[in-house]
């Protein structure tokens, strides 16, 4: 599996915090896969700035969602969750399903044990959704949740971004159960992200297959099928009005707000200061 001509990247999430991402393309970061979110409908709190960035950057980019399914139905619903969250933007890469050991604790304590044939259910229910929405579905793992959370059929279902961290990685070599993504560390060091980063290697030059193929909203004209931009939703307008107002500071927006905050907010919009 000798390979040459792949691509050099990072995933992030919120836990990198502002990504300088000029000074990262600048670095050699030639693509990335960003945390859109986790579960049911929590968005990543940096998604919109990073996937904003490298859009605007021209760096090629795909995402991943964390899953906190333990029904297909759920996983599903975390497929739709995606597909709702990356329409604005441009996407070259594959939108990859994550269900790693929290998603199992988590499945416990609903009362669910997983097992292989449940998680390869949860994998078929979430990529079957993606790729209904003609996107290309994506599923990441490493060698002991493949061979612990998935059937042998999955692997030849689905693209497989694997994460297998040798400690004197050859790029050029991929792992034998990888597909198109490689993700080889996870200390890595890149100018313009503070802290130990993911590294991955791709082996598919995504944005060339995927626009072939008509995927992701890809022309075949080297841009985007046209979409019209992206109007604020209620919830950006709402919180734009309140943080103008000084009723809030707008931060963490999923929060639940005290009893007291609410008879704040509703003393203050009635005239009282």
């Amino acid at each position: 599996n000798n390979l040459s001509g792949y691509k050099t990247g990072v995933d992030v999430s919120q836990w990198q915090g502002n990504i300088d991402w000029e000074r990262a393309k600048a670095a050699g970061i030639e693509f990335a896969m960003l945390r859109a979110g986790f579960g049911q409908n929590s968005v990543d709190p940096q998604f919109k700035r990073n996937i904003t960035e490298c859009n605007r950057l021209g760096i090629p980019c795909g995402v991943y969602w964390f899953s906190y399914a333990y029904t297909a139905d759920m996983a599903k619903r975390e497929a739709q969750c995606v597909l709702k969250t990356v329409e604005p933007y441009r996407l070259e890469y594959p939108i990859a399903f994550d269900f790693e050991g929290d998603s199992a604790d988590y499945a416990l304590k609903k009362g669910v044990t997983v097992t292989r044939t449940l998680v390869s259910a949860f994998a078929r229910a979430f990529c079957g959704e993606i790729a209904a929405g003609k996107y290309s579905p994506m599923v990441y793992t490493n060698p002991d949740y493949l061979s612990r959370y998935y059937d042998a059929e999955i692997p030849k279902e689905f693209d497989i971004w694997l994460a297998q961290w040798p400690t004197k990685p050859d790029l050029a070599s991929k792992p034998a159960q990888a597909g198109g993504i490689w993700q080889y560390t996870s200390s890595g060091s890149v100018d313009g992200i503070t802290g130990r980063v993911d590294r991955n290697v791709s082996y598919v030059d995504y944005p060339v297959v995927l626009r072939e193929k008509g995927l992701n909203g890809l022309d075949s004209g080297g841009g985007v099928t046209a979409q019209p931009p992206a109007q604020p939703d209620e919830n950006d307008r709402a919180r734009a009005w309140a943080m103008e107002k000084g009723i809030t500071d707008g931060e963490n927006p999923d929060s639940p707000a005290t009893r007291q905050q609410v008879w704040t907010m509703l003393y203050r919009m009635n005239g009282g200061k």
